[in-house]
C-alpha cells in the first residue's frame, strides 16, 4: 500500500513539474504555433496531445483522431510523440501522415472521426511548427475548442490506468485527387506553372494535373524537408522568382505558387505580377457566385470588393483575418465562398474549407473558358490603390493601436480585427498578426495621390513610435 501511495506522490510531483514548464503561448488565434523546441518544446506538446485527448473524450467517451503532418523535417517527430500520447490515453488513431492542410480536412470529412490533428506550421520558416486542431472536420480556435483544452491542461491533468488505443495507417492521397479532378470543368488547355516550394503540394500535382487539361511547368517539385529549398512564405517576392522566370520563359498564362502545407496559393498573371488575393477572391466570386448568394472576406479586402458583389446582389460578409474566424463567417452565413489576402480562398462545396488545389482548378476553369488575359480579366477590379500587407517590428503593438485610433477618431472605426478606420475616400487598418511577431498594416485610396500622402502620414507615425519596417 505505502510502495502505491508513494508511487502516486512521485507520479503527482511529476505532473506538477510538467505543468510548470507548460507554455501557453504557444496557443494563437487559430491554432498553436511557436519555435521548435524553444517554445513549443516536447512536455508542452505532449500536454497538448492529453488536454485533446480529455477534450475529445467530452465528445466521444470512444473517440478516433485522425493525424497527419507537413514535409518539414520537425514534424515526424511530432507527430510521433503526439501518437504516442494519444494512444496512452486511449484514443484511437487514424495515421495519414505526410498531407496537405486541404487535404487533412478532407479526410475527416470523409472518415467521420471525432477530431484530428495535423502537424504544420504553415507558411513559417523552419524553426517554427505547430498543430492545426479540429473537432469533426471543423477547426478549433481562440473562440472553440482551443481554450477549453488549455484549461484541461492546466487545471485537470490526472492519472487513469486506460486501455491503449488502436492505431491504423491510410492514405488519402488518391481520394482526394478523385475528388478534385470531379470538381473540374475545364474547357481549353492551360499552360501553367506550378510552384509547391519543396511541400507537400508536390505529393497531390503530379496525379492531379495528369487528370486535368493542362500543360504544367513546375519549380520546387521535390519534397524539400529543409523547407530551404525556397522561402516557404508565397507573398514574398523572393519565393516567387523561379515560378516568374519560368512563366516568362515558357509564355505561360498563369503560376500557381504554394505554401508548406498547400492551404494557400500565390497566382502570378501572364506578366510575372502578383494577384492580390482579394482579385482572386473576385474572379472566383465571378465565376462560381449567383443573385443572393454570400461571399465571405477578410477586413483588408479593397473596398472594390465589396462595392463590385453588391452591384449584382450579392452578399459582401467581412470577417477577422484567419481560417477558423473565415470558416465560422462561412457556415453562419451559408456563403458560398470565403477568401484572405493571404492567399486562403473557401468553398461551400469543400466543407467550408480552404484548398489551394480547388482554386487553381477553378481559376483554370475561368481562363479556359475565356479569350481574355489574366491579367485583362482583372483590369476593372483593380482600380484602387492598395498596399497590400506592410509589417513593422514593436514592443508597442497595443499602444500604437490605441494612439491611432485617437488621432484618426474623426473616421468611422470598427475593431472586428485590430483597428479599422474608414473615410470617403480611404481606410486603413493595423493589427498585431496572429502568426508572427508583427504589426501588419493595410491601407487603400481611391486615387495614387491620396495613396502616397496617406504612405507617408501612417509611415511616419510609425517610425515616430518606435516601430521598424520588417
Amino acid at each position: 500500500m505505502r510502495l502505491q501511495k508513494n508511487k502516486m506522490t512521485e507520479e503527482s510531483n511529476g505532473i506538477n513539474l510538467k505543468l510548470k514548464a507548460f507554455n501557453p503561448q504557444v496557443f494563437k488565434a487559430y491554432d498553436i504555433r511557436g519555435l521548435y523546441p524553444q517554445e513549443l518544446d516536447h512536455n508542452t506538446s505532449e500536454l497538448i496531445a492529453y488536454g485533446f485527448a480529455e477534450y475529445l473524450r467530452q465528445i466521444d467517451p470512444k473517440p478516433t483522431c485522425l493525424l497527419g503532418k507537413d514535409v518539414r523535417e520537425s514534424s515526424e517527430e511530432l507527430l510521433e510523440l503526439v501518437r504516442e500520447k494519444l494512444l496512452s490515453e486511449g484514443i484511437n488513431v487514424i495515421n495519414i501522415g505526410l498531407a496537405t492542410s486541404p487535404m487533412f480536412t478532407f479526410a475527416l470529412a470523409s472518415s467521420k472521426v471525432t477530431g484530428g490533428l495535423i502537424v504544420t506550421a504553415s507558411h513559417n520558416s523552419i524553426q517554427y511548427n505547430g498543430f492545426k486542431l479540429f473537432k469533426g472536420a471543423d477547426s478549433l480556435s481562440e473562440k472553440h475548442g482551443l481554450p477549453e483544452i488549455k484549461k484541461i491542461i492546466e487545471s485537470n491533468v490526472k492519472i487513469f490506468p486506460r486501455e491503449r488505443g488502436s492505431v491504423k495507417e491510410e492514405n488519402y492521397t488518391a481520394k482526394y485527387i478523385d475528388f478534385l479532378s470531379s470538381n473540374s470543368k475545364i474547357g481549353r488547355k492551360i499552360k501553367a506553372v506550378f510552384d509547391p516550394g519543396g511541400g507537400s503540394a508536390g505529393i497531390i500535382l503530379p496525379g492531379l494535373l495528369k487528370r486535368i487539361k493542362v500543360e504544367p511547368f513546375f519549380s520546387f517539385l521535390r519534397s524539400d524537408p529543409s523547407l530551404l529549398m525556397r522561402e516557404p512564405n508565397p507573398l514574398l517576392s523572393r519565393a516567387q522568382e523561379k515560378a516568374r522566370e519560368i512563366l516568362l520563359k515558357e509564355r505561360a498564362e498563369v503560376a500557381f505558387i504554394y505554401d508548406p502545407d498547400a492551404d494557400r496559393v500565390v497566382l502570378l498573371d501572364e506578366k510575372g505580377k502578383m494577384i492580390r488575393g482579394d482579385g482572386v477572391l473576385w474572379l472566383l466570386a465571378n465565376h462560381l457566385c449567383e443573385e443572393n448568394d454570400a461571399v465571405v472576406h477578410d477586413i483588408l479586402s479593397s473596398l472594390a470588393l465589396t462595392e463590385d458583389l453588391e452591384s449584382v446582389k450579392i452578399r459582401a460578409i467581412p470577417s477577422r483575418v484567419g481560417h477558423s474566424f473565415i470558416k465560422e463567417a462561412m457556415r453562419d452565413n451559408n456563403a458560398a465562398l470565403g477568401g484572405e489576402l493571404s492567399g486562403h480562398f473557401y468553398f461551400k462545396d469543400f466543407f467550408y474549407a480552404d484548398s489551394a488545389f480547388f482554386a487553381t482548378i477553378k481559376i483554370i476553369e475561368i481562363l479556359s473558358q475565356s479569350d481574355k488575359k489574366l491579367s485583362e480579366i482583372l483590369a476593372p477590379y483593380l482600380r484602387y490603390y492598395h498596399s497590400g500587407e506592410i509589417d513593422f517590428k514593436s514592443e508597442y503593438k497595443s499602444k500604437i493601436i490605441e494612439i491611432l485610433a485617437e488621432v484618426y477618431k474623426d473616421g468611422e472605426a470598427s475593431r472586428l480585427d485590430g483597428l479599422t478606420v474608414r473615410y470617403p475616400s480611404w481606410w486603413f487598418n493595423i493589427r498585431p498578426s496572429a502568426t508572427e511577431d508583427a504589426l501588419r498594416l493595410v491601407f487603400e485610396a481611391k486615387n495614387k495621390e491620396l495613396f502616397e500622402q496617406k504612405k507617408s502620414e501612417l509611415f511616419d507615425f510609425l517610425r515616430s513610435s518606435g516601430a521598424e519596417l520588417i
